[in-house]
């Protein structure tokens, strides 16, 4: 599909302009494609961005961007009489930019000497004497500070991870490359960064929560010390994506390599049944319920907070509820709603407790629409007060684990694989946009499917056949009439 305005009812050699922007995929990438054709296509550009990290309005500027270029180099320069002409050839007619044949810079350009087009290279091309030679000149490269900005512009707020990208510019990555362009930052400078956040320092830890936790202390929890390997890859991440954004704008030349740590994911810390037990009995008796649905669904924190009546499906013979929405904290510290994460609503069934306790639980006068969990901050639960109230309570039952919402989403995964339940259907169940992220669990049914291999054989009371099939010319226990089977 074509987003644009465009010249109708007139051919391609009649035109005198022609934007679009379209959405298509390159490389087996879904990009937009920013085209500009100016002057019967003697002025032609063609820029690409990836559409699963940009928008339509980002592709919208880059085209404002090209038709004011156009702009800029038809209108006179102060001096230019007499003087050189110049003008910029770029590759055209193919999706990969090749180089460009002589006779084409010839028949644009008669006067000037032919210049082949190396990839994502402008070349200039004067024609101030017989003798001129071809000049290569790189457009303004910015900092990689200035080009930040730009990025973070350009990132969807209704997705999760932006205040993660945020954190990893504002920690790590702009204090040490804020003041390289971007086509300085090279594979010796990303490993600079990388062997920083490695080196360890001896200032402790600033936070009450870390601070507080019954795990033994590790040096990744020191404020500027050792970063584990999880938290490196995160933020070299977020560099590629910014220098693949870079190299879409036609900024840089190429990405430079990087080399992501190897990171070994631990094994997920959960509550057996017995501990779950002694948590919900020491619980204050108002979040009972938020801590057993927590437990029963596998909800994240912000879907808890999000969770409304009209949700629930109670009424029926399979009770479920559908997430929808999260409560997330926005710029400002305001709670807002987005679409949960992943971006996809979901079903997940109840449990028989589980539907009796929120059937009971369910005010008659309610408005479908309110909270199933309200809270006194703008109407929703505090989540600090939440996190608070688990560390508490885990204290309170004696347990041996640090008790955190994400734990009882843990704690629900680990319970379905010990049940048998497909991994499948556990993935759907939480949400998970990979199943790599739900075989994490599977070590917890390390011989699941072994029960099932006797599907394999005929139930009782029925017989089998004494071969298991007839081999051409025998008909020793074939009973098809010497058919094969």
């Amino acid at each position: 599909m074509w987003y644009s305005s465009r010249v109708h009812g007139l051919g391609h050699s009649e035109r005198t302009g022609q934007m679009s922007v379209k959405a298509t995929t390159r490389r087996a990438k879904p990009v937009w494609e920013i085209q500009v054709i100016r002057e019967g296509g003697e002025f032609n550009r063609r820029r690409y961005l990836d559409r699963r990290s940009c928008r339509k309005a980002a592709a919208l500027a880059i085209e404002a961007e090209l038709i004011a270029e156009y702009e800029a180099m038809k209108r006179p320069q102060p001096g230019a009489a007499g003087a050189a002409t110049a003008e910029t050839i770029e590759a055209r007619s193919s999706v990969e930019v090749e180089r460009m044949p002589e006779q084409i810079a010839r028949e644009r350009a008669p006067s000037t000497i032919a210049a082949q087009v190396p990839r994502r290279r402008r070349v200039v091309v004067t024609a101030a004497s017989p003798t001129t030679t071809t000049t290569l000149t790189p457009a303004h490269v910015p900092t990689f500070a200035e080009f930040a900005e730009r990025y973070l512009a350009l990132q969807d707020p209704t997705r999760s991870d932006l205040r993660n990208k945020v954190r990893n510019l504002r920690l790590h990555l702009l204090p040490e490359l804020a003041h390289l362009r971007l086509d300085a930052i090279t594979s010796m400078a990303i490993d600079r960064l990388r062997a920083k956040m490695r080196a360890p320092t001896d200032e402790v830890a600033s936070s009450r929560r870390s601070a507080g936790r019954k795990e033994a202390p590790v040096c990744a929890r020191r404020k500027g010390g050792r970063k584990s390997p999880r938290t490196i890859n995160n933020v070299l991440t977020t560099l590629r994506s910014m220098l693949h954004l870079a190299l879409d704008y036609q900024l840089i030349e190429r990405v430079p390599r990087i080399r992501m740590e190897k990171a070994e994911l631990p094994d997920p810390v959960f509550l057996e049944e017995e501990e779950i037990d002694r948590l919900v009995a020491a619980v204050p008796v108002e979040w009972r319920l938020f801590v057993l649905t927590a437990v029963r669904t596998g909800l994240r924190r912000g879907e808890l907070m999000g969770l409304r009546w009209d949700d629930l499906r109670l009424e029926v013979e399979r009770p479920s509820l559908r997430v929808q929405r999260s409560v997330r904290q926005e710029d400002g510290g305001k709670l807002g709603e987005k679409p949960p994460k992943g971006g996809k609503p979901r079903s997940v069934p109840l449990t028989r407790d589980l539907a009796a306790a929120l059937h009971t639980a369910r005010p008659t006068t309610v408005h479908r629409t309110s909270l199933v969990f309200p809270g006194p901050l703008q109407g929703y639960l505090d989540h600090q007060r939440i996190w608070k109230m688990l560390v508490q309570a885990g204290k309170d039952a004696g347990l041996d684990k640090h008790v955190h919402p994400h734990l009882l989403r843990h704690t629900f995964a680990s319970l379905c694989y010990k049940r048998g339940i497909p991994p499948q259907v556990v993935q759907l169940w939480l949400g998970h946009a990979h199943i790599t992220t739900t075989e994490r669990y599977a070590h917890l049914a390390p011989n699941a499917g072994e029960d099932l291999i006797n599907l394999l054989v005929s139930p009782a009371g029925t017989t089998t056949p004494a071969a298991p099939c007839a081999i051409r010319g025998n008909t020793t226990g074939n009973t098809t009439g010497g058919q094969e089977t």
